[in-house]
Formats: C-alpha cells, sequence, structure tokens
C-alpha cells in the first residue's frame, strides 16, 4: 500500500477542487484561486474524479531522478576533496579541470559544486562584503602594457624554502608572458625579466608596478638636481629611461588589480600543481614553469581588440649587458686603474686608442654578476689586480740605465782608498 504525504499546496488544491465538484465555484474561479488555466482546471478535476487524492501528487514524487550522480561518485569525491583528501584546498574550478585531466571523473562545475555543499563534503565561504570599483578598459595591442610585480609567498609549502615569484601579466591578453622563482624579491630578478622579454619577444611600451624601491627611487631631487631638470632614479628605472619603457607607478593595488588577482590565481592554483609534481626545490620549480604557463594562458587569456602586437623589436647588434645591468661611473686614474668596491680594475687599451686618463667610465654588473667596463657604449677590456700587486707608475716608464762595469785596478784602488778611510777613522778614534 502506498503512503502519501500532502503538503499544503496539495490540501489548498484538494479543497478547491472539493468546492468546484460541489458547484460552489466556478471553473474560471477556481483557475484563478489555483493560479492556473481553465484548460489546466479541467483536467485536474477529470483526474481528482477517477484518482482521487493522489492525483494530487506529482508522479515522479519520491522517485530517484535519472541524473541523479553515481552514489558511489560522491564518495569517490568525499575520499579526493574532503578535509583529508589529496584535493581537499582546490577550488571548484581548478578542482573540475583536475579530476578530469588525472581522475577521469567528468563533472560540470556547476554540479561539482551542487555536490560538495550538498552532501557535506566542503563547508559554504562565507560572502565578502561587496566593493563598487569601477573596471579600467584594457589595452587594445598586446606589449602596450605590462603588469609587473614580485609575490613572496610560502609557493613550496614548507617542502622547501619561502620563495619570490617575480611575473608580468599582458593587460590586454592576460597572458604571463613572463614568471621566474626567485630566493627574493630583488633588482636582479627584474633585470632577467626585462633581458627575457627584449629576447623572446621584445620592449613593451610601458610598465605598470607598485611603488617598491626597486622600481622606484623614494629619493627627493636635490637643487642641483632640480637645476638641470634630473630626478633621482633607480637602477630600473634607469634602465627603462634608456629603452624609452614608461614606467607607470600605481597608487594602490586595486590599481594593478590584473596582477593582484594573478597572484591570487597562482597562489591557489600553482601551489596545488608545485605539490602534485613534488616539486621541492628553487631549481625544480623554476623547471616546472615551462610546462605550467601554456595551460594556463590558454584557460585564462583572451584575444586582443587589435591583433597587431606593440611590442617593438631589439635591433640589430643590441647589447643586452649594457642595457640590462646595473651601472655606476668611475673615474679612470692615471694609471689607467679604475678602483671599484675595494678592487683595482686595470684598463687594457687596444692599439690606437686615445688615452682614458681623467675621463670617466660607467662599471656594469649583469644579473649573473659579471662585472663590465663600458666607455660609452664602447666596452672595454681589463683585468683584475691582485690585492698588493705593484700598478704601472704612471706616465712614460723611465729607463733603467745599466751600471757600468769598472776597470780591476781602478776598483782594487777604490777599495784600498775605503780601507784606508776607515783605518784612519779607527787610528783616530
Amino acid at each position: 500500500m502506498r503512503t502519501l504525504t500532502l503538503s499544503n499546496k496539495h490540501l489548498r488544491r484538494a479543497e478547491i477542487l472539493t468546492r468546484l465538484l460541489a458547484g460552489k465555484l466556478s471553473t474560471a474561479e477556481a483557475a484563478q484561486l489555483l493560479g492556473l488555466t481553465t484548460r489546466q482546471v479541467r483536467r485536474l478535476r477529470t483526474r481528482y474524479l477517477t484518482e482521487g487524492a493522489p492525483s494530487l501528487v506529482h508522479g515522479n514524487a519520491g522517485r530517484a531522478p535519472v541524473n541523479r550522480t553515481d552514489p558511489a561518485a560522491v564518495e569517490r569525491l568525499r575520499s579526493l576533496c574532503g578535509a583529508d583528501g589529496t584535493y581537499h584546498d582546490f577550488n571548484v574550478s581548478h578542482l573540475a579541470e583536475v579530476l578530469a585531466r588525472d581522475q577521469n571523473i567528468c563533472l560540470p562545475r556547476s554540479t561539482l559544486r551542487r555536490l560538495l555543499l550538498g552532501k557535506g563534503i566542503r563547508p559554504a565561504r562565507p560572502a565578502r562584503a561587496e566593493v563598487k570599483r569601477q573596471r579600467r578598459e584594457r589595452r587594445s595591442q598586446e606589449g602596450a602594457l605590462l603588469q609587473i610585480d614580485g609575490s613572496p609567498h610560502g609557493w613550496l609549502e614548507g617542502r622547501g624554502p619561502r620563495l619570490a615569484l617575480v611575473g608580468a601579466i599582458d593587460d590586454a591578453t592576460g597572458k604571463l608572458v613572463y614568471a621566474s622563482f626567485r630566493p627574493t624579491e630583488d633588482m636582479a630578478g627584474y633585470l632577467l625579466m626585462l633581458r627575457s622579454l627584449a629576447e623572446r619577444r621584445g620592449l613593451p611600451e610601458a610598465l605598470y608596478h607598485d611603488r617598491h624601491t626597486i622600481l622606484r627611487s623614494p629619493k627627493e631631487p636635490t637643487i642641483e638636481d632640480e637645476l638641470e631638470g634630473r630626478r633621482p632614479m633607480s637602477q630600473v628605472q634607469s634602465v627603462l629611461a634608456g629603452l624609452g619603457i614608461r614606467g607607470i607607478p600605481a597608487l594602490s593595488p586595486q590599481a594593478k588589480g590584473r596582477v593582484e588577482r594573478l597572484w591570487r590565481t597562482l597562489q591557489d592554483r600553482l601551489t596545488k600543481e608545485l605539490r602534485l609534481a613534488s616539486v621541492n626545490t628553487l631549481d625544480e620549480a623554476n623547471e616546472f614553469l615551462p610546462a605550467f604557463i601554456p595551460g594556463f594562458d590558454a584557460r585564462f587569456s583572451v584575444e586582443a581588440r587589435d591583433p597587431v602586437p606593440a611590442w617593438r623589436a631589439v635591433p640589430a647588434g643590441f647589447d643586452c649587458d649594457y642595457h640590462f645591468s646595473t651601472r655606476e661611473e668611475r673615474l679612470v686614474k692615471r694609471d689607467h686603474t679604475v678602483q671599484w668596491l675595494g678592487r683595482c680594475l686595470q684598463i687594457v687599451p687596444a692599439k690606437g686608442e686615445a688615452s682614458l686618463a681623467g675621463k670617466r667610465v660607467s662599471v656594469h654588473v649583469t644579473p649573473e654578476g659579471a662585472v663590465l667596463l663600458y666607455a660609452g657604449d664602447r666596452r672595454l677590456a681589463y683585468r683584475e689586480l691582485a690585492p698588493g700587486q705593484p700598478r704601472p707608475r704612471a706616465g712614460v716608464p723611465q729607463r733603467v740605465m745599466p751600471t757600468p762595469e769598472l776597470d780591476p785596478a781602478m776598483k782594487d784602488a777604490a777599495q784600498a782608498r775605503r780601507r784606508g778611510w776607515l783605518f784612519s777613522t779607527g787610528t783616530r778614534g
């Protein structure tokens, strides 16, 4: 015998149909009360006469839906995505991709989220307070604007040292055009980024960055700077100015929201992918990135409105060591040596070159630590003098005259005179 459970809606429908059958309501009045058409009311009346109260309940009530997820699959999700599962902290979108790729569980993101919340596998996140901001339109060309930043974070989740990821995202397409792990966010990391971009893609028109002192000097201009129209610049600022790249400092993290959202996504996804790949060191992490970035770009990048990129190709013979390095000026001494950080660098002039004594040269240090000397944009050959090694004398070396050999007889007479003087001195004493 079937047990029938009627809700308040069903009971009200039964009452109206009973009054309709008793002639107390017309079909139009019953339709208005039920919110149905008169045709639907006549069908309900006919079924109610023949079947009674069971006709008020839908025929699928109490039956399992044909598209119900297999309970075995739900239990598998519980073991994989629960608090102790392999994917316990993956976000739903990333989780759907990884389950399809690695576990052959193909579920739409919305279905997966419904199962995780509905089956109690994961708790629902509390809603965040809404902040209303105005969205800035993307640049139209790839390479017109890059947002750059560094993100110190526990990328290896305690399996290795804490690292900093230095990256650049294209504003027009959202492509991750550069990423590299460093021990810390430093100047060498940004110089390597600029050099890699120039070699692989070209020079961008502008860079959007925060107000880190590596990227923007905090010094105020002196009176001499103001008189000469100069402004204090960091080493990276000097590199950008020499290459004609505009640096735009952001006034808030929200202003460079694209790269900030990139870090939020990578700190969620990349850390877990590094965990799945058993990456534990800095070198392993950098080796993993080339395989990760293409899939990331395919998932999140968009097409630029203008298909013509804005990258500027570097000219032939472009000296990357000259441009992508730190630089300091030094005065050349008369002996053609340069003092730099306690080291003595002896310039080796080529044949026919003019003297550099009294002139200023620049000492360039590449991100790898190589020290180079330049007069203008011309690289100079040099050798480093060891501590305590005598330096060559300034000017033209003086000629050393040999001592003439004395005649033996004269030599004996001179010795006799010296002996006589000594003897005479002694007798006087």
